[in-house]
């Protein structure tokens, strides 16, 4: 069995490199058999791991045979051959969906016949199917082929999928034999026997690998120089569907740190965390700076180059996390040289990326990317000089240019220290003061910028009467003010300004749609799918930091060792420890605790938790086990360690976590506001034929 996935990693090897020569045409079948050579190898190595097959050294490894069988499916890609071969398995899906998905560009004639009209709404349905501004910037009496953009982006992914299936086969085979036979594994890691393994690493390699998709559009766009807002039309709703599951697999990641690392907290600067949000903080400037493409039709280069760099960031993410450079809970490489050829191939990719980046910018030096449309032109010329610096381009620009200065944050930070090492010897660490000194001030910024862009035109207005239009907005932040002013400056100007955008999102809403008025539902479906979606991600943004504030700005923490009837108070919350248990399960033996939790306000028993301290028997390690009391606004948070036999009992940590249902919640509405952004329809620009 094992045999025939090799053979099948191999088939679709080969297979990448046949879009060089065979014609357009074959390339539906050609993806269609790759993606199932890749899906049918990993079937296989997950029965392997269900039969307990330890014969391969992958299951070997990383099995027993009393793991549960949810940890054996999905502890395939909980090691560094199966998370590999997950990897090529979600890049040739993304192949496949571009030979299914991307469109081709319809040739549209520059003179539209006034009689015909029969083939002028023919050729208007066509370019809104396949997501084509019908413009005079591409009604052209020449017939521009989509099939030459689909294809030189179908051969440069096949060649990343070709590079990657080769490392694969050659240095991460996950069929490789034991010399040996074995009746049992080694098992697998306690920390990793959690639910959130079947779903963060999936969706975050989604999240990674979709901004494959927008660098090979690049590619094919920087050498047929393509239009840059028929380029960005076509690419958006990639790069918003990629963010959008790089969004959510970030989430998840914090969601499943704060659940099974039992120290209570959600985000620790932990440099594989690091290396996620680095393509993260990118691809936001990349997703407002092909509005201002699409729109405009200008900076089309420097927007390439953003989708260059992220995908470029997200194969960095997997050479760090498995060379073994970084330390990390997430990280699980032992081979050196395992890093040496991931790095080769990091190399390949950036270099020859930058050198067609470079080579095709100049062979296009003087084209369209430098244009504005004439109407643009036109509308921007009546706007004065004064009032042109306020305008939504102009907050937009600023806005990126500090998501990439917290980008070089977080990169400088990550890797300054094994730089250092490498060079002096010298051991350092970067911790959470050097990040929040410098990012929190940075995303105050962008709040506040983020709300003056939302109110400015793309034409410019003046500032001055957004604090009239929206002084509930501000009368609203302002009246928090009282509440909060003993705590520290930066949580006063989170909380503050936070509210002030989650505001200043709906009140901007209700003054488009004029609620409580008798035209407000009918204006209400009028408002386009994508103001909605930046409705949702703007409020989803401020949601998110106002959950980080109260958290940090009001969580507590106290331990102490409890007996029977013992108890730890956190805020207003009494936590009563009532029994202590000893469990068996198959795969491990535990000390569970049960406890009651009452709100000392009303004297009321609101929930239990039964948190659990675990020896896990066939890896021979100890693991904690968190319960959480989750309420609308606070987390009660419990873990508990071993016993003291000399005072019979029980050591026991308490957390009070205020706002981390807010955090969760931000962090879906951002995710549901790219969704909604990458299936809205845009604006359509249809010609008059009068």
């Amino acid at each position: 069995m094992s045999e025939f996935g090799n053979i099948l990693l191999l088939v679709a090897c080969l297979l990448s490199l046949t879009y060089l020569f065979l014609p357009f045409s074959s390339y539906r079948f050609v993806s269609s058999a790759i993606f199932f050579c890749v899906s049918a190898s990993m079937a296989i190595l997950i029965y392997c791991h269900i039969k307990n097959d330890f014969s391969l050294e992958n299951v070997y490894y990383h099995s027993h045979t009393t793991k549960p069988l949810i940890y054996k499916i999905c502890g395939v890609w909980g090691n560094k051959e199966g998370s590999m071969l997950l990897w090529t398995l979600v890049l040739v899906m993304y192949l496949l969906l571009m030979d299914i998905y991307i469109p081709s560009v319809i040739p549209v004639p520059r003179n539209w016949d006034p009689d015909n009209l029969i083939a002028n709404e023919y050729i208007k349905w066509q370019c809104n199917k396949n997501w084509i501004p019908v413009s005079s910037t591409v009604m052209t009496s020449e017939r521009t082929s989509g099939s030459k953009l689909k294809k030189i982006s179908l051969i440069t992914h096949g060649l990343i999928c070709f590079c990657f299936l080769l490392f694969t086969l050659l240095e991460s085979n996950p069929f490789t034999k034991m010399p040996g036979i074995e009746t049992d594994g080694l098992g697998f890691n306690p920390i990793l026997q959690d639910i959130g393994l079947a779903i963060h690493p999936p969706i975050l390699y989604l999240g990674y690998l979709g901004f494959s998709v927008p660098f090979s559009l690049s590619i094919a766009g920087l050498i047929l120089n393509t239009e840059g807002n028929v380029w960005a039309k076509i690419v958006r709703p990639w790069v918003l569907i990629s963010w959008l599951l790089l969004t959510l697999g970030i989430s998840l990641g914090s969601w499943w740190a704060y659940r099974e690392l039992g120290w209570g907290g959600f985000w620790f600067w932990d440099p594989v965390e690091n290396v996620s949000l680095m393509p993260w903080l990118i691809a936001v400037a990349l997703t407002h700076l092909l509005l201002v493409v699409r729109n405009f039709n200008t900076l089309r280069n420097f927007a390439i180059l953003l989708t260059l760099t992220t995908f470029i960031l997200s194969v960095t993410g997997t050479f760090l996390v498995r060379s073994g450079i970084l330390t990390s809970v997430h990280t699980f490489a032992d081979d050196s040289r395992y890093g040496l050829y991931i790095l080769a191939l990091l190399g390949v990719i950036t270099v020859s990326s930058l050198v067609i980046f470079v080579v095709f910018t100049r062979k296009n030096h003087t084209s369209f990317q430098y244009s504005i449309l004439e109407s643009e032109k036109k509308s921007a010329t009546q706007v004065t000089e004064g009032r042109r610096f306020f305008s939504r381009l102009t907050m937009m620009m600023m806005n990126n240019l500090l998501f990439i200065t917290a980008f070089f944050i977080v990169f400088v930070g990550t890797l300054y220290p094994t730089v250092l090492e490498y060079l002096t010897g010298e051991l350092i660490s970067v911790g959470a003061p050097y990040y929040n000194s410098l990012f929190n001030s940075i995303a105050l910024a962008i709040l506040v910028l983020t709300m003056i862009g939302q109110y400015c035109s793309w034409q410019g207005n003046s500032l001055l009467p957004i604090f009239h239009e929206y002084r509930f907005s501000f009368c609203s932040a302002a009246a928090i003010l009282p509440f909060i002013f003993h705590m520290e400056l930066i949580i006063v100007l989170s909380i503050t300004i936070s509210i002030a955008l989650l505001i200043f999102v709906l009140e901007a809403y209700s003054k488009r749609i004029r609620l409580f008025k008798s035209e407000s539902i009918l204006l209400a479906r009028r408002v386009s799918k994508s103001y909605y979606a930046m409705m949702l991600a703007h409020a989803g943004v401020a949601i998110l930091v106002l959950g980080i504030a109260c958290s940090v700005g009001w969580q507590e923490k106290k331990e102490n060792y409890l007996g029977i009837g013992d108890s730890i108070t956190v805020n207003k919350f009494k936590v009563t420890l009532r029994n202590i248990e000893f469990i068996k399960e198959k795969n491990f033996h535990a000390v569970r605790g049960t406890m009651d939790i009452r709100n000392l306000l009303n004297s009321k028993v609101v929930g239990d938790v039964t948190p659990e301290y675990r020896f896990y028997l066939a890896e021979g390690q100890k693991n904690v086990e968190s319960s959480i009391y989750h309420n609308l606004f606070s987390d009660i948070y419990v873990v508990i360690g071993e016993i003291d036999k000399n005072k019979s009992k029980i050591a026991a940590k308490v957390h009070y976590k205020p706002g981390m249902s807010i955090i969760w919640l931000g962090s879906f509405l951002i995710a549901f506001g790219s969704l909604l952004a990458a299936f809205s329809s845009s604006k359509k620009v249809v010609p008059s034929v009068s």
